[in-house]
């Protein structure tokens, strides 16, 4: 798969890449891992359960560390660092700079 390049200023718009979400995609397969890692956490010693307490924002951060550090440890996911220092920004907002769908889209996260 190409990718688009990554825009030359940092509010110009970001080109999307699309990517399939449904049941049995790669994608929805690596999620379903990231989920079971990011549990694991939350249910574990470090994870809100067992330290309560934690603000919303330290437990998300925990959350997506752990799914996040388990698919690169695995080796599913990669890095692309020419790509992410190519960028001068990153637009944080998943929708913000999205163009209108022409269909909506189930999102297989919120099933």
């Amino acid at each position: 798969m190409s990718k688009p390049p990554v825009p030359a200023r940092t509010f110009d718009a970001w080109p999307r890449i699309d990517v399939d979400t449904d049941r049995g995609s790669p994608h929805h397969r690596v999620e379903c891992l990231a989920i079971s890692a990011a549990t694991h956490w939350a249910l574990g010693p470090d994870g809100p359960y067992k330290r309560p307490g934690q603000s919303l924002a330290e437990i998300i951060r925990g959350a997506v560390h752990e799914g996040l550090l388990h698919l690169a440890e695995l080796g599913l996911i990669d890095v692309d660092t020419a790509r992410l220092t190519a960028a001068s920004g990153y637009p944080i907002d998943r929708d913000g700079l999205r163009p209108a769908p022409t269909d909506p889209v189930k999102d297989s996260t919120r099933d």
